[in-house]
């Protein structure tokens, strides 16, 4: 004989409230953007760049402006209706982040591109 007892919430189980997850946002976002810059003005200026902080700070410029623009992945999952306790990583993600993370990899790729040719 089985008892079911309520399964206790765990850390994993919680969503990060959507205050905390713009505010988070716009600081990657705020942080990225000044990167950037940064990156293109030593490019300009000096005619050098560092090639990892032109793929890495757009890619975080994207993310950041989506966890500002759009739920996180979890969230969006729950308020479908979905039972997220057996999703783990990868699969977790919604194709709405595949695709906010292709474009975040389109957006480094581009930014390397422009930065390598000019």
């Amino acid at each position: 004989m089985s008892i079911d007892s309520p399964r206790a919430e765990s850390s994993r189980d919680r969503a990060v409230p959507r205050g905390k997850q713009r505010l988070a946002g716009a600081l990657i976002a705020l942080l990225s953007a000044g990167f950037v810059a940064w990156t293109w003005y030593t490019a300009l200026t000096r005619g050098y760049y560092y090639r990892k902080a032109a793929l890495i700070f757009p890619a975080f410029l994207v993310i950041g402006v989506a966890l500002l623009a759009i739920p996180g992945y979890r969230e969006e999952r729950v308020a479908r209706g979905e039972d997220v306790s057996r999703l783990e990583g990868m699969g977790l993600i919604t194709p709405r982040w595949w695709a906010v993370l292709a474009l975040a990899m389109g957006a480094a790729s581009a930014n390397w591109f422009l930065l390598s040719r000019g």
